[in-house]
Order: structure tokens, then sequence, then C-alpha cells
């Protein structure tokens, strides 16, 4: 039986989040990660005011949500920040060891790991150490632990030449090959970086792991992958043809799937009377891709629509995708035709799994026109 999500009345909803983020082989959600070079904290008080804020002070709450204790941690970020050396879940630890992990966070993803209550506690960058003991000796304290986990492995290029430009580029969390040859500035973009590492990345281009070793230029490259071009034929792998899709066509579809509950369906479920988008019925954990070029205008939760990523395109229309369960990119981002911007959910008010997908003329709610049309229009066949 097909997979038929569809969400309900949008209403503005004020929960945070403590755990979304661009992935680089991780199914976990995590804001950007921000370089690190100064120092992060937040004293006790302010600790103590957001978790007043989002658990009223039950350090040991577990309401079912999928958010644990205090701060009200995902599972994926306890665990990606060292938390389960201390205990399984959040809400199984003390307090003490759960600001440890909170500073852990703060120093990774900044104060919009929580977006609202870090507003409403005052907690920013920069304050005093809190005066906590997470463990019995001071050496466990997160803050002094060695960097031991592929998550805590920072960017890195080894120069190889005498001229002094970085051949190999170590990948760390949070990275994409978007952004990774945008920034090394790579002959041929994406394409050209995972032909160069198609042995070492493997046949997913979505998937690379934080500590993997990247040839950005050089005989180091050529010698890592020297067959492999982008004018290679689509029929080698099944990922090469949508590849060679995105270059013969200006638009793309958001996934690989037949489309469920159709634009202007009427009903009660939805604030303006019917539906402003289409569905399309895929599983959870579904690449997600932008359908043409353009840039992130919105990156992250907005209410009934759960995650969301919205783009500007340079027809002037915006596209929205909505109810996603991850998120690859960050606001202000450029993003090509066919470039993954997260994977598909269930979050926000949502009965299963599936992307909703809308193209407005505004960046905001209530400017939808049909999607259905704006994508056939730009040469992708529904």
């Amino acid at each position: 039986m097909a997979v038929r999500g569809r969400h309900r009345r949008y209403q503005p909803n004020r929960i945070n989040r403590a755990s979304l983020t661009v992935t680089a082989g991780g199914a976990g959600m995590a804001l950007p990660l921000i370089g690190t070079g100064v120092a992060h904290a937040a004293d006790l008080d302010t600790w103590n005011k957001v978790a007043a804020c989002e658990s009223t002070s039950r350090w040991h709450v577990n309401t079912g949500n999928g958010f644990y204790g205090g701060l009200q941690f995902a599972q994926s970020t306890w665990e990606a920040y060292g938390g389960t050396r201390y205990a399984a879940r959040a809400d199984q630890a003390t307090k003490d060891q759960q600001i440890a992990v909170a500073e852990k966070v703060l120093d990774g993803q900044g104060p919009g790991a929580w977006p609202v209550c870090s507003e409403r506690a005052g907690l920013t960058r920069g304050g005093d150490a809190p005066d906590i003991q997470p463990a019995s000796t001071t050496k466990q304290t997160p803050k002094k632990t060695p960097k031991t986990s592929v998550q805590d492995v920072q960017p890195q290029t080894t120069p190889q030449s005498r001229a002094g430009k970085a051949e190999m580029y170590t990948v760390v969390r949070g990275d994409t090959l978007s952004e990774i040859a945008e920034s090394e500035q790579v002959k041929g973009g994406w394409r050209g970086l995972y032909a160069a590492n198609r042995k070492a990345i493997g046949a997913d281009p979505d998937l690379i792991l934080p500590g993997q070793r990247l040839a950005v230029r050089g005989k180091a490259a050529t010698i890592t992958e020297p067959a492999p071009t982008t004018r290679s034929t689509p029929k080698k792998t099944s990922a090469e043809p949508k590849e060679e899709a995105t270059s013969s066509r200006s638009m793309v579809a958001p996934v690989s799937a037949a489309t469920g509950t159709p634009y202007r369906k009427a009903g009660a479920l939805w604030s303006k009377g019917y539906h402003t988008g289409v569905d399309f019925a895929v599983p959870t954990g579904t690449s997600v891709k932008a359908v043409g070029s353009g840039q992130v205008v919105s990156a992250g939760w907005e209410g009934s629509f759960g995650y969301q990523v919205v783009i500007r395109h340079a027809d002037g229309r915006y596209t929205q995708y909505a109810h996603l369960s991850a998120i690859s990119v960050r606001d202000g981002q450029s993003v090509g035709a066919g470039q993954r911007i997260g994977r598909s959910g269930s979050t926000g008010n949502s009965t299963g799994p599936h992307l909703h997908f809308e193209v407005r003329t505004g960046p905001g709610f209530g400017a939808d026109v049909d999607p259905v049309a704006y994508l056939r229009a730009g040469g992708v066949r529904i």
C-alpha cells in the first residue's frame, strides 16, 4: 500500500528542536556546523533558564516526543556530542552531565540549537563556563576530552606541492560535496569532485563521512579516479542518468515518486480550504533535490510544515519542500538543480512520511501556484 501523508491546518508552532544539520554521513539532524576558534560557553544560571523554558526544569523528563531531559536533546544529538559516556539518553543523565553535553552542542551549533528558548534565556556564545561536575574526575569533563570521534574532525587541507596549493581535503561533520567543491574551487564542481573520489565515496554522492580524505585537484585526483568524467555514458550507474538529466533540463523532479494528494484538493484540513501544494508519497529518508538552481531563503522549522526548505529561483518563483526529516542546506546558500537539500520525513502536522512540494509567487504561505504545471513547464515529466 502506498504511503499517503497529509498535513493538517497550518498553525504556527513554537516547539523548538535541539537538532537539525547539514549532514555529512549521518542520519541525525543538527544545525549547520559553525567553525570553532573562540570560546563558546554559558553560565549555570543561563542553562537553568533554558531548561525552565524547554521542560519547566524537569531534568529527567521523557514525554515520548523524541526529546529527552531538561534541555530536550534529540537522541542523535546526544550521541553525536558524546552524551552516551554518561547515560544512554539525556533524561537518564544528571543535570551537570546534560549541561556538559549542551556546552559541546553550543560550541558546535550555536544558540540556534534551541531557537526559541535561547532567546528567552539570553543564551549566547562566549559566556562564562558553568560551574558543573559532570563526572567523578575532572579528566572526564567533555571540555577536556581529547577529540577521538569522527564528528569532531576539524576541516583541514594538506599542501602537497611547492606552489602551496592544497590537494587533499578532510571531510568534517556537516560537509557536502557541493560545498567542498565551491570552497576548494574544484574544476567541474561537485560532479568533478565525485568523479575524482568515487572509489573513496562509493555509489552514493550524497553520502560522505567525517574523516574521509578527498582529492581536490592535481595528480592525486587523477590517481584516485582516472576513468569516469562528467561526459561518461549515463548507463554505467543508476545515479548517472539523473546527473545527465540535470545538465540537459532546466528542472528536475524533487523526488523520484508518483504524486499523492493533488494541488487544490478541497477540504477542511487546510487553512485555505484546499491543498496548497502536491504530495509525493516517499518513505522517510528519501533524498530531496532542488528542482532548479536558486538561493535558499529559509531552512528550518516552520510550524505545521515541520522542517522545511524554501528556495528562490531566477524566474522569481519560490519552491517549498516540507515535512523533512533532515536538512542539508542553510539560509543564503546557493544550490543547483538536482542538488540534495534534505531528506523526506513526517515532521510537523503530517499523518505519514511524504514530501509536500509547493510553488509560490512569494516566499511565504498563501502565494501558491500549480506546482505540477510549473515542473512540466521546466521539462519534468510527471
